[in-house]
């Protein structure tokens, strides 16, 4: 399953029961056709809708900028629909939209807390309207002409954290508060500065968010040109986003395994003569045993109480199998009891056929037996045989050490092959696409797009093979929701994090 970030817009229909209860034809003939208008917004600007349930509706996509807008012309064209309707019987969504991190299953389906918080968000929007959370609201700016009510931190159903959640003000809303008013004197002092600068040519202005530091003389710093002047007045009210640069990392190239734990061999256990009955079974499956210690008990038919033959282990180890049954009568050189000799134990593991080529008899694995600490393991031995159905191939790994083994007891290994040193980076700077994989790189503030060719990984980072050089500022999270040609405020992830 992959996972990534994602920003989800979750609608439902306020009041759904009681307008089926009323005229369920109409109701559902209506709801289609409003659905219909949902999908056809959704694709248009590029989303996906990939859940339906009755009346709720779940879609994604890959700027919050555009789910916003599919949301307000979603619910601008069935404000429309339903104004030929009395009161009582419009269909009227409820929308919630969130960024988040989310995983995406092998059927399309979306999973995760991006998903969760969109649905629990649809719940404080009014009929008709939309709600959303404080990440949209970061991540939109200025870029959507509506206006918001700041609703604050809101507790939501199984959310174990407050989210602060704002509702949008739509066109045909009434006035209320908003972002935009709120920030009106800010943005006064942004462009009375900007224009003193332009007619001066001599003050120095430094943005950042939307708090600028006081003018400096031209003795203290270099005046702006004009040009960088006005993105300067842009930038203060711009998305800002974490940075990172290419970092040097070794990757090592492994190859993964898993299977059960098997028996190398075992040693059979049974009478020396036939016609005996087993009078007593005083070991079963899976039971440790020691060299001479005594598995069961046989009689003769015509003394059944008199013990007349005793099973003894060989050796010191586990009992594999054992088909000893009280009163049961046996034959000579049946096996009883198959006896695994401590420490001979292997993993038989299961390889995507990929990596098959890579394994070797004799390569060191580090195997983890389910609930045991790490066991040692050395390749024995690697079968050409593939099968069709699942295309995995079959490798067998000699186990060393770990006296709690148990036969069928599951296990993953790994073996490293190789290693190979270059850049890397988090997993979360990069988009995978159709096309491939891509990155966003910060150049003078500008979003530029670039398409790497991507190696191994580790648990923190993914090798970059080509496209990129060491030194470029490249956006962390925020790929999803810029496009090329954007101005962005860069800053580098540790900035971010400490502010």
């Amino acid at each position: 399953m992959k996972r990534t970030i994602a920003a989800i817009l979750a609608a439902d229909v306020a009041g759904f029961s009681r307008l089926v209860a009323e005229d369920e034809d109409d109701t559902l003939r209506r709801l289609q056709d409003y659905s219909r208008v949902y999908r056809d917004e959704v694709t248009r600007v590029g989303g996906r809708v990939f859940n339906t349930a009755g009346d709720a509706i779940l879609a994604e996509f890959p700027s919050a900028v555009e789910a916003l807008r599919a949301g307000i012309a979603i619910q601008e064209q069935l404000r429309s629909a339903n104004a030929d309707h009395p009161p009582e019987r419009r269909i009227l969504f409820r929308m919630g939209l969130n960024i988040g991190d989310v995983v995406e299953t092998d059927r399309g389906d979306m999973l995760g807390d991006g998903v969760n918080i969109a649905a629990r968000l649809e719940g404080l929007a009014e009929p008709g309207g939309i709600c959303l959370s404080r990440s949209v609201h970061e991540a939109i700016a200025a870029r959507v002409a509506v206006a918001f009510r700041d609703i604050g931190p809101q507790t939501l159903k199984n959310i174990p954290r407050p989210i602060h959640a704002f509702r949008v003000v739509l066109p045909w809303d009434g006035p209320g508060e908003t972002e935009k008013a709120r920030r009106r004197w800010p943005r006064l002092v942004a462009v009375a500065a900007a224009i003193l600068l332009l007619l001066a040519g001599g003050v120095a202005l430094a943005v950042k968010g939307d708090l600028f530091s006081k003018a400096e003389s031209t003795a203290e710093a270099e005046p702006l040109s004009p040009v960088a002047a006005r993105e300067a007045l842009e930038r203060a009210d711009l998305l800002s986003v974490a940075v990172v640069q290419p970092q040097r990392a070794c990757f090592k190239e492994q190859v993964w395994l898993s299977g059960t734990v098997v028996p190398r061999n075992e040693v059979e256990v049974g009478p020396d003569e036939d016609g005996l009955r087993i009078l007593r079974v005083l070991a079963k499956p899976l039971d440790k045993v020691a060299q001479g210690q005594v598995l069961a008990e046989l009689a003769r038919p015509v003394q059944p109480g008199q013990v007349a033959a005793t099973l003894r282990a060989p050796v010191a180890g586990s009992v594999g199998q054992s088909q000893a049954h009280v009163g049961a009568l046996t034959g000579r050189a049946q096996t009883l009891f198959k006896i695994v000799p401590q420490g001979t134990f292997e993993l038989s593991a299961e390889v995507p056929v990929k990596s098959l080529g890579m394994l070797a008899a004799g390569q060191s694995v580090s195997v983890s037996p389910l609930g045991l600490p790490e066991v040692a393991g050395r390749v024995r031995s690697v079968s050409t045989d593939i099968d069709g159905a699942t295309q995995l191939g079959r490798a067998r790994v000699s186990l060393v050490g770990n006296a709690d083994l148990r036969q069928g007891q599951f296990a993953r290994g790994v073996a490293t092959v190789g290693e190979r040193c270059g850049i890397g980076l988090p997993e979360s700077a990069i988009l995978r696409s159709a096309e491939g994989s891509v990155v966003f790189v910060s150049n003078r503030g500008h979003v530029e797009g670039r398409l790497v060719t991507t190696g191994l990984s580790s648990h923190d980072a993914v090798e970059i093979r080509s496209g990129l050089d060491g030194d470029e500022a490249v956006l962390l999270r925020a790929g999803p929701f810029v496009r090329e040609g954007d101005l962005v405020n860069a800053l580098p992830a540790s900035e971010r994090a400490s502010n």
